[in-house]
């Protein structure tokens, strides 16, 4: 389940951020929890090797060999290449999201341009939303195991509600080699054109403006297969694993103390990059594809049963139900402010109002007519002109102003 912390910060304080460190679920501790325990088994088992079991003369050499390591760590790019890399994540992360598909524009079209209270207008109202429902709920089984847990199959589909066994039938005799997620969407289609042929709707270019509505969310369940089809290059995490888990098995020897001066005998920095680092990669591996089963995935299960709840209300309960308009406490022209809302922040206002301080120089201003003559009378003061001739007149703008 994704892990909702906006309450939590929203109020900045001292200790919002403190707090949150010591959450388990979705924390950088639940996610490299398991790859510290390894490195610092290795690091022991490690440390333990060089203090009792090498010689002298080899701990000579183990020592040059940790030094050369040590000197030669900042030959791994790993903040240009990590930082690439999880920016890449994010950004597909996000769009993916922007394109999951929500109900609610639909809904609310259809509830507002299939008109009456018959039984026909209510099977065409809601067949339309269910259809398009159904055509999310089949590309999420292809891309969710959340969702493909729930619906392993299409008699699971027909089971929850969201197609009938006579849908069902007429899905399963068009044998195709590709998946038949359009298949839904022309059901809705056709029945918005249905309706519009029966009068339900009142105006073609309502028949299209929901269509269009229809169309748009096909194209995002689509682009969101394309997704998954083309993922990441293979190499470009391949790469990014490979950097990270390499740079600290190098650390394993390059950070023992053998050399120093002080001998902390546990790597407390060493474990804070350790810690930092993977835990940047672990960001990127969680979000490289968003509809697995880590704690902040996406909620697919959840995201039908509220489209299809939510579409049903509103071309059902919502339809017909607009309240009567009538005079409100904002109609007489001297309406005040309430005292409750004397309370509230003061207007905005630009930033040179009241903190810019003007020269007294500044007298006058003349605004230039669009290709208008730029020869204008000299200024004698601040508070006369020197005269001019009646030619010079027809050449002054009219629109200068005096202070």
């Amino acid at each position: 389940m994704t892990i909702s912390y906006n309450l939590e910060v929203s109020t900045s304080h001292p200790w919002t951020l403190i707090k949150m460190m010591c959450r388990w679920k979705g924390s950088v501790w639940k996610a490299v929890y398991i790859q510290y325990g390894v490195w610092l088994l290795l690091y022991f088992a490690m440390s333990t090797t060089y203090r009792w079991v090498l010689s002298d003369s080899q701990k000579e050499v183990f020592n040059a060999v940790a030094m050369y390591f040590n000197s030669r760590l900042s030959y791994i790019p790993m903040d240009l290449i990590l930082g690439f890399f999880v920016t890449a994540i994010l950004n597909r992360f996000y769009t993916i999201y922007r394109i999951i598909g929500f109900m609610d524009n639909i809904a609310l079209l259809t509830s507002v341009y299939v008109r009456g209270t018959s039984p026909r207008a209510v099977y065409f109202r809601r067949g339309i939303i269910r259809f398009v429902q159904i055509n999310q709920v089949l590309v999420f089984r292809d891309l969710s195991m959340r969702a493909r847990k729930r619906f392993p199959t299409l008699d699971t589909v027909v089971a929850a509600g969201f197609m009938t066994e006579h849908e069902k039938a007429r899905f399963d005799e068009i044998q195709y080699r590709f998946s038949k997620y359009w298949l839904p969407i022309q059901w809705a289609l056709a029945t918005a054109y249905n309706a519009r042929r029966e009068g339900y709707i009142e105006s073609d270019f309502y028949t299209e403006f929901l269509s269009q509505e229809i169309k748009q969310f096909r194209t995002d369940i689509a682009w969101l297969c394309n997704y998954d089809w083309v993922p990441l290059p293979l190499i470009y995490p391949t790469i990014v694993c490979l950097l990270v888990h390499a740079y600290f098995f190098v650390c394993v020897f390059a950070r023992q103390f053998t050399s120093s001066h002080i001998d902390l005998i546990f790597p407390f920095m060493t474990s804070i990059q350790f810690i930092l680092y993977m835990g940047w990669l672990k960001v990127g591996e969680q979000l490289l594809n968003p509809w697995g089963e880590d704690d902040d995935d996406f909620e697919t299960n959840m995201l039908v049963d509220r489209n299809l709840a939510m579409g049903l209300k509103i071309v059902d309960e919502g339809y017909g139900k607009t309240p009567k308009l009538m005079r409100d406490q904002f109609w007489e022209s001297d309406w005040e402010p309430s005292p409750s809302m004397a309370d509230l922040d003061v207007a905005p206002e630009g930033s040179t109002l009241h903190n810019v301080k003007l020269p007294s120089s500044i007298s006058m201003v003349r605004m230039v007519p669009q290709g208008g003559s730029t020869n204008f009378p000299r200024v004698e003061s601040r508070s006369r002109l020197v005269p001019v001739k009646p030619e010079e007149t027809r050449r002054m703008s009219s629109f200068d102003v005096l202070k």
